[in-house]
């Protein structure tokens, strides 16, 4: 039974092991700017090349929703800027941008809030199509 019991537990550790080794996803570092945090996810996770969609998500003070900014996106430089579509009032902006194709890209965020406007980049790692 003891033996049993031991070889049911070796095979759980190499199982638990087999799943840990399984890729990570990193998540995508959140920048900054004037007071406001600003943070990406992708749809899928990690982006394909080509289209995929873009969740911005931007928090003030406390972590409250900022919801009255203007974020377009682009991928490229050559690339026409694409106005995002705010969801409604609680920070949260999306749209489908192509990402380009290759192992990597570059997402460029451009906000607007009033006079003021930033551009901030955020590099990704494309999942292998």
């Amino acid at each position: 039974m003891k033996k049993l019991l031991a070889i049911c537990l070796s095979f759980l550790v190499a199982a638990l092991a087999a799943c840990n080794d399984a890729k990570e996803l990193s998540p995508i570092p959140m920048q900054h700017w004037k007071e406001m945090d600003v943070r990406i996810e992708t749809h899928p996770n990690p982006p394909l090349a080509g289209m995929s969609e873009i969740v911005v998500i931007v928090t003030g003070e406390q972590g409250r929703p900022v919801h009255d900014l203007i974020i377009s996106l682009r991928a490229d430089d050559s690339a026409p800027w694409v106005q995002t579509i705010q969801d409604g009032y609680i920070g949260v902006y999306r749209r489908g941008v192509s990402v380009g194709f290759g192992e990597s890209a570059v997402l460029q965020v451009r906000l607007q809030h009033g006079e003021k406007q930033q551009v901030l980049f955020f590099p990704l790692k494309l999942a292998a199509g």
